[in-house]
């Protein structure tokens, strides 16, 4: 199981491969904006429903204000992100976790992460599951039984989907994503980030009842 000291030697690595990187096209190439502040620049980027800044070349990062920061594991996936972003279109075609490169590695973690609690919360509860989503920014998706697709990072779309179950089978559950999202983060990012979706859902259901 991966410690604190592992997401702040990974946190440190992404932060010293960022200033080699024009700013500029990081922006473009991740949906972020680029902001002159007195104090130095500053990246603005979405992060689920509020925005995160990047100071540049530094790397810190902060919620918009400054009042708070993402976990130490959310900020290396947002480094990750803005690093890894290049300029490809989506393919407009949705995947599952197995067939991103490293998939099948990452792919327990994935289960218990990610999989599991989606179907273990919402596989009985498909209108819980409708109503928290579309107040957490969910988006209808047409796939399933029941479908929505979120943008936790501005180019990166991840739909998560319920069958319901019947007499001989139980609910099942699965999160699809585009197929290109192999060009923006690895399989643990995406492992993590799939399993962020779904707690964040849950933390809203929760709100909810």
């Amino acid at each position: 199981m991966p410690r604190a000291d592992d997401f702040i030697h990974a946190l440190k690595l992404a932060r010293e491969m960022l200033p080699g990187r024009d700013p500029a096209t990081l922006c473009r190439n991740a949906g972020a904006k680029l902001r002159s502040l007195p104090e130095g620049i500053v990246i603005a980027l979405p992060f689920f429903l509020r925005q995160v800044e990047i100071t540049y070349p530094g790397g810190l990062i902060t919620y918009e204000g400054g009042a708070d920061a993402p976990s130490l594991q959310e900020q290396g996936l947002i480094l990750h992100y803005l690093l890894g972003a290049c300029d490809i279109p989506p393919k407009e075609e949705l995947i599952t976790f197995r067939e991103i490169p490293s998939g099948e590695f990452y792919y327990q973690p994935f289960v218990n992460r990610a999989q599991i609690p989606l179907v273990n919360t919402f596989g009985a509860a498909p209108a819980l599951f409708l109503k928290a989503g579309l107040k957490a920014g969910g988006t209808a998706a047409g796939v399933g039984d029941a479908s929505l697709t979120f943008h936790p990072l501005p180019r990166i779309p991840v739909t998560l989907v319920l069958w319901q179950g019947d007499e001989e089978f139980p609910p099942t559950g699965n999160i699809l994503f585009d197929g290109h999202i192999k060009h923006f983060l690895d399989g643990e990012d995406i492992a993590f980030l799939a399993g962020i979706v779904v707690y964040r859902l849950m933390a809203q259901a929760a709100h909810d009842r």
